[in-house]
């Protein structure tokens, strides 16, 4: 068997097990997202802290530490995965008092091997909390990993661009009589040509042994230990490809020439090796196909672009140099319109890949230019532009003299120093590389669990769209920006008044005017919001040339999480029950069902009282209040029935059929809907004919536990054993189900949100998932904290929080959907078992503690604001900024291009 075919097949076998086995990376494992949020302050008593990363983390090599304000470690030190989840982890506490707490963070990527450390403050209780601390540049460039990695960079690069020059550049001159018939040079060409790419494969084996030693070092532990880990495998398979690489140049060394095919084995194999670059660089962290495979292209290009530049001025120059004089200066001048051709295709693709790549990672300007990153980016594009300014200098004060007079020029002396010189440059450029690979990206190197602020809108009037901004969308003092646009995007040029006004007609808050100044296209303004609620922008527009126009918006102005003062008062029923379901009459009684005997309970609000109503029976379970009456479930005597609150008598009614009834509400009509938990059944009870309707749902088994009304009349339940939801309209009868394509694990819960959409408190996937009855759509919102929690009823706060019951833990979970924050409230007993609770008039929240035989209530009220995430203003649109620089750069190259294939052509007609 030839080298050949031996080669082809270790190509082969290299390649299939690259693409089948290698993983695609993040930058590094930032953090997302954690709870309690960074520089927020909590209620006392939590007892676990929750840390969401950007990719997955190796968790023998990952934890997190809680500190007091002494230092001192506070935790369980029982770091473990939250839920099974490999981009979360939870630490358990104590419960925390009083005081300012340290988190600190120190991850194992499972992927790249980056092992970041961070550290952010929380406050439990009214703590005044200090400023967030600085990173420093030690924690976003991770200089060992760079220095390590830099040597493989070079050395793919040498690899790469001379496998590619050999095959798309000499090619095409090397068969010319007085180069081809020339031993000495041929031998010497081959030689140089071994020696480089020797060296670069050796660079490339060197810096995978210095990567391993570097994290070996970071972890503290054994080379085993690492090579275990996702790290490891990408590792195993980049030294792998190396050691391919090696064992083909062995092979060929001793051969006067390689073959085209056996060039094409070592590109093959280059390009795995490259790929391993792009496996653990940004574009795989955006977790985008698009972005991975223009971070792959824009690696490939530069591969090129700089390695051919060395294997023209460390290969091909030197081995010019055995030509005789006239013959050296005129391969040198061939040469020059073929290697630019190459390198301005190359340049241009690196035009669009660079800034294309850069989109998706970090798109904004004023963060870019004030971080690491952004200065290497400069840095970069700075060494590139010098490269750029040699290629010109080469055609420009080499070539077109050499054109004029050959036999005056000294083309291979002159070009020996500018290809040098351009290379050098090449492996600076490198060595940038290297730092950005290893450096975190802007946005992920601030705080990422900061919440967000503002609010931002288009709206629109008859032919206009106003662009509002609001800053930073809270009680107080604010920053609003307005501007207007036509149909078509452009500023509408004629407008010579804008005049903005709120109001906040709940509250009988006439419109304000508030004052404008116009900074180019945009109004600005302050504003204030003196209190939390709906508020309404009105927008009016006078116009010179047209007619005014106007239109309004409504925004939400509420505290975050942890600004809320939430205070927690608990009624101990006087009697031992079990009470389990609230229901609200909308004046000043919470009415609660009780599963230990046949009674419900009244609870005045103003009074503070307990009244017990008794009835013929076993249990109530769960109530709904209709017309004066509370009607009720008795689960266990198969019955309905209500108390009549004028008469103070009850009324009890058998269900037609043997079966749970779980649930009731009303439509439209009057008619009485029952839920059935342990069959695929509907009831509609008519209380004036007092008689029962069956209506059999589609799915079996179904267990329709939990039912509510929309605001068309339509009757929505949950399925609780199918993991579905559905809805029946009581005019038609006419059942329709819904369920997301993995369906729900136990949907307990139905709220309608204020804009229609319903939200499905899924019990054991610990999920609160939207349901869009438009779209039809299930998208999850947020799961709760604690694996232990939960999830069962729902209900809306007057700054419209959406609060869980967490029936397993003695916890409420709050989730704030405007700034997407989760917290939970700790409630003072133990072993409440919360699973219903309800809203009154004020929007304060009362739970039913089942198991301790207390009704709790939450006085909810706007606390202590934090203060403000600063913005940076103006924010300079990236897209803006990049689209005329790549069109005017893909003009520039396409010239070029053109110029060299004519300098080629030229060139070629005077040396034949």
């Amino acid at each position: 068997m030839t080298i050949e075919c031996q080669l082809k097949k270790i190509l082969a076998i290299a390649v299939l097990f690259f693409i089948s086995v290698i993983p695609f990376a993040h930058a590094h494992p930032l953090i997302e997202d954690a709870n309690p949020r960074a520089s927020t302050n909590v209620g006392p008593g939590i007892t676990q802290i929750t840390i969401h990363y950007s990719e997955p983390v190796d968790l023998k090599f990952s934890d997190i530490k809680v500190l007091d304000s002494t230092g001192t470690q506070v935790d369980n030190k029982d770091t473990s995965y939250l839920q099974g989840d490999e981009k979360a982890l939870i630490v358990t506490t104590p419960p925390l008092q009083n005081g300012i707490y340290t988190v600190t963070s120190a991850v194992l990527s499972k992927i790249d091997g980056h092992r970041p450390q961070y550290a952010f403050v929380f406050g439990v209780g009214d703590v005044e909390l200090p400023p967030p601390p600085r990173t420093t540049i030690d924690q976003e460039i991770y200089f060992p990993e760079s220095a390590a990695r830099f040597p493989g960079l070079v050395g793919q690069v040498i690899v790469l661009g001379s496998a590619v020059s050999v095959l798309l550049v000499w090619r095409g001159i090397k068969n010319r009589p007085w180069l081809k018939e020339n031993a000495d040079f041929q031998k010497f060409f081959h030689s140089k040509f071994s020696t480089i790419t020797g060296i670069g494969l050796f660079a490339v084996f060197a810096s995978n042994i210095l990567m391993l030693v570097i994290q070996t070092i970071r972890l503290k532990a054994s080379a085993s230990d690492v090579l275990d880990t996702d790290f490891g495998m990408i590792w195993e398979i980049r030294m792998g490809i190396t050691v391919v690489l090696l064992a083909i140049w062995f092979l060929l060394e001793n051969k006067t020439a390689a073959s085209a095919k056996k060039q094409i084995l070592v590109l093959g194999l280059s390009l795995a090796l490259i790929a391993t670059t792009t496996a653990i660089g940004h574009g795989a962290a955006s977790e985008q196909v698009a972005a991975m495979t223009i971070d792959y292209a824009h690696n490939l290009i530069a591969s090129v672009w700089i390695g051919g530049v060395v294997f023209f001025g460390f290969i091909l120059i030197p081995a010019f140099a055995k030509l005789d004089k006239s013959k050296k200066d005129l391969a040198s001048l061939l040469m020059i319109p073929r290697f630019s051709s190459v390198i301005i295709i190359s340049l241009g693709i690196v035009i669009i890949t660079g800034p294309t790549l850069l989109w998706f990672l970090s798109d904004d300007i004023p963060t870019l230019s004030q971080s690491y990153y952004g200065w290497l980016i400069l840095g970069k594009i700075a060494v590139g532009s010098a490269m750029i300014a040699l290629g010109g200098y080469n055609q420009f004060k080499i070539q077109r003299p050499a054109e004029k007079s050959l036999d005056s020029t000294p083309v291979h002396q002159k070009l020996k120093r500018s290809l040098r010189t351009e290379a050098i440059l090449g492996i600076v450029l490198l060595g940038i590389v290297a730092l950005l690979t290893n450096t975190s990206l802007p946005s992920q190197a601030e705080q990422t669990s900061q919440v967000p602020d503002g609010f931002n809108t288009m709206v629109f009037s008859e032919d206009l769209k106003f662009a509002a901004d609001i800053y930073p969308l809270k009680s107080g003092p604010n920053k609003i920006s307005v501007s207007v646009h036509d149909s078509s995007g452009i500023p509408v040029q004629d407008i010579t008044d804008l005049k903005i006004k709120i109001s906040n007609p709940q509250k009988n808050i006439s419109p304000i005017e508030i004052p404008l100044a116009k900074t180019g296209d945009t109004y600005q303004g302050d504003v204030t919001f003196g209190f939390a609620g709906n508020w309404n922008v009105e927008l009016d527009a006078h116009r010179k040339d047209s007619p005014n126009q106007s239109t309004s918006f409504s925004v939400l102005i509420k505290p975050r999480l942890a600004e809320l003062r939430t205070d927690i008062t608990e009624y101990t029923i006087p009697e031992k029950a079990a009470p389990l379901y609230p229901v609200y009459d909308g004046k000043d009684t919470i009415w609660l069902s009780d599963t230990s005997q046949a009674r419900m309970w009244k609870f005045s609000i103003s009074q503070k009282q307990f009244t017990p109503y008794q009835f013929d029976g076993k249990m109530s379970l769960v109530l709904n209040i209709h017309d004066d009456k509370i009607w009720f479930t008795d689960p266990l005597d198969m019955k309905i029935g209500y108390l009549d609150t004028k008469t103070e008598k009850f009324q009890t009614i058998p269900l037609p059929i043997k079966a749970i009834p779980a649930s009731l509400e009303f439509d439209n009509n009057g008619d009485l809907w029952v839920g059935l938990s342990d069959q695929d059944i509907l009831l509609r009870y008519d209380l004036v004919s007092g008689q029962f309707q069956q209506h059999k749902l589609p799915t079996s088994p179904a267990g329709p536990a939990f039912l509510t009304r929309d605001q068309n009349g339509m009757i929505w339940f949950v399925e609780s054993q199918a993991g579905k939801i559905g809805v029946i309209d009581p005019s038609t009868a006419e059942i329709r189900e819904f369920a997301p394509k993995n369906p729900l694990k136990d949907p307990t819960y139905l709220l309608f949100d204020k804009d229609g959409t319903i939200l499905i408190s899924d019990h054991i996937a610990l999920n609160i998932v939207r349901f869009n009855p438009y779209l039809e759509t299930f998208s999850p919102i947020v799961t709760v904290a604690d694996p232990n929690a939960l999830p069962f009823a729902l209900a809306k706060d007057k700054f419209d929080n959406l609060w869980i019951a967490q029936h397993t833990s003695d916890k409420l979970g709050i989730y704030d959907s405007q700034k997407r924050e989760f917290q939970e409230l700790a409630i003072p007993t133990q072993g409440t078992f919360v699973q219903f609770l309800t809203a009154d008039n004020n929007g304060d929240i009362w739970f039913v503690e089942q198991r301790t035989n207390k009704l709790g209530h939450v006085s909810i009220t706007e606390g202590v604001q934090t203060s403000a995430i600063p913005k940076t203003q103006p924010n300079i649109g990236y897209f803006e900024l990049a689209t005329p620089l790549i069109t005017a750069g893909i003009i520039a190259t396409s010239l070029f291009f053109v110029k060299g294939i004519q300098d080629k052509r030229r060139l070629d007609s005077l040396s034949d």
